[in-house]
């Protein structure tokens, strides 16, 4: 199995998420944030990409920043999310 094939929130703050986003397979927290601040635009969940991440939509609200979904198209890992940090 590929590590990039694992799943695992950027939000759990784990090991395994960590090991993720340190292969680039997933974003970090802060580049959500900043695609969020910056780009006005959604991390999807990784379980279910019709839906906005919830990790990432809490840990807006924990920052006091705006965490209402503006664009309803979400980013998901398929998509060039590099774009967005």
């Amino acid at each position: 199995m590929s590590t990039c094939s694992e799943s695992s929130c950027p939000f759990a703050f784990t090991d395994e998420s960590e090991k993720i986003q340190n292969y680039g397979c997933l974003p970090t927290p802060m580049e959500i944030i900043n695609m969020r601040v910056k780009h006005n635009k959604t991390w999807a969940c990784h379980s279910n990409p019709k839906i906005p991440c919830v990790g990432a939509l809490n840990y807006l609200s924990e920052l006091g920043l705006d965490n209402k979904v503006v664009d309803p198209v979400l980013i998901t890992d398929e998509d060039n999310w590099g774009l967005y940090k």
